[in-house]
């Protein structure tokens, strides 16, 4: 009896069924998008905030100095002009930073030096880096080289204001001496100009520096880009310390700091939309089902007097509006995907991929959102009495 009453009233009320489902399938859609965005905004903004650099540094333990007067630890997180004349940072161990695998570091080894442009009787002093130039402009991608950047040539990337002091350009040639380890001559791929202690750096194949400095295999730090914020950073930090004997992780907690804010308040955000969206789809729902069990009061009032008790009543009721959660359910999963996919078109130029694990939490939000809106009005339909329904009081 109760399916022949659940498929009498689909037929007779849908009108009022759609503006329902509209209700919910908002709700759901809202919410469907929302959790797209949470899946995979984060990764793409953390892309983004990577244009700012590096976010964590591994050094010697004991190793506390950053670049003159550069941002907090130059040359992609903590490469500086700290290094006096024939100093080199106290190392680490190369084979195990890398062993560690994600995130992948950026390893730099600092040694001090000069290097002589074209006027080779006026040698300019400089910070020289061995650098993994591909994991080096993976970490920095907002660095502006004039020129290119160096592959497997090994050829070397100079800072602007060094190349200005020592007469360097691209396409020219670099004679980078180091302190009592003879000189070598290479080509200048590129001129990099970051406004920072990069701007007075060298840049060489690491493994050029480990060679003639004897410290093959070891390095002077490593630095990261970590996703997630400060509070992954920070975890990251006390990983790297234990996996890495002898070193000290440190976080350069502007970067962030800035990265965990935007993301917690990007969070934050969505979640408040969502929640102001699905209350107003429960309040629209619950009156529209008001609306429709005041037109079957008479019709409940039947069904009572042939025998029906307040589990029918409730069968049917809780029938339809599961019935109702699940198709906006439905609706509101398709129209979120569509919903992320523009957001992030909009938004990054790359469009947000619809996951498929959150379809079943975009049903469950909806059937949770119906079963709420309905229990005013089931409250109603459980007091109506078939004598008074039938009589239209």
């Amino acid at each position: 009896m109760s399916a022949r009453f659940l498929s009498r009233s689909l037929r007779l009320r849908a009108g009022s069924l759609v503006l329902a489902l509209i209700a919910v399938t908002v709700g759901a859609a809202v919410s469907a998008t929302m959790l797209n965005l949470r899946a995979d905004l984060g990764a793409k903004l953390s892309r983004e905030l990577r244009r700012y650099g590096p976010n964590l540094i591994l050094t010697p333990a004991g190793v506390t100095g950053t670049a003159g007067g550069g941002r907090e630890g130059g040359a992609g997180g903590g490469v500086g002009s700290n290094a006096g004349a024939g100093f080199v940072l106290a190392t680490l161990d190369e084979a195990a930073i890398r062993s560690l695998g994600d995130p992948e570091p950026s390893p730099l080894l600092i040694a001090a030096g000069e290097v002589f442009g074209r006027d080779r009787s006026s040698p300019a002093a400089a910070a020289v880096v061995g650098a993994d130039f591909k994991a080096l402009r993976r970490l920095n991608p907002s660095w502006r080289v004039e020129g290119d950047w160096p592959g497997t040539d090994g050829a070397c990337l100079v800072g602007a204001a060094l190349a200005r002091r020592a007469g360097l350009a691209p396409g020219g040639e670099a004679t980078v001496s180091f302190s009592a380890a003879g000189a070598r001559s290479l080509p200048v791929a590129g001129v990099v100009s970051t406004g920072e202690a990069e701007d007075d750096q060298i840049f060489v194949p690491l493994g050029l520096v480990q060679e003639t400095t004897g410290l093959k295999g070891r390095l002077s730090l490593a630095a990261y880009a970590v996703d997630g914020g400060e509070e992954a950073v920070a975890r990251a930090a006390a990983r790297l310390e234990a996996a890495v004997p002898g070193s000290a992780a440190r976080p350069l907690r502007p970067i962030a700091a800035a990265q965990g804010a935007i993301l917690g308040k990007l969070g934050r955000m969505m979640l408040l939309l969502t929640a102001v969206v699905l209350v107003l789809s429960a309040l629209c729902l619950t009156t529209t089902l008001m609306g429709m069990v005041v037109e079957r009061e008479s019709e409940i009032g039947l069904m009572r007097s042939l025998g029906a008790g307040d589990p029918d009543v409730m069968r049917i009721i809780m029938g339809e509006v599961s019935m109702l959660g699940l198709t906006g359910g439905a609706f509101g999963v398709l129209l979120g995907a569509a919903g992320a996919r523009l957001i992030g078109m909009r938004l990054f130029g790359a469009a947000i991929e619809a996951r498929l694990s959150i379809a079943p939490f975009v049903l469950l939000i909806a059937l949770l959102v119906c079963w709420t809106a309905v229990l005013l009005p089931l409250r109603r339909a459980l007091k109506i009495q078939p004598a008074a329904a039938l009589r239209s009081e």
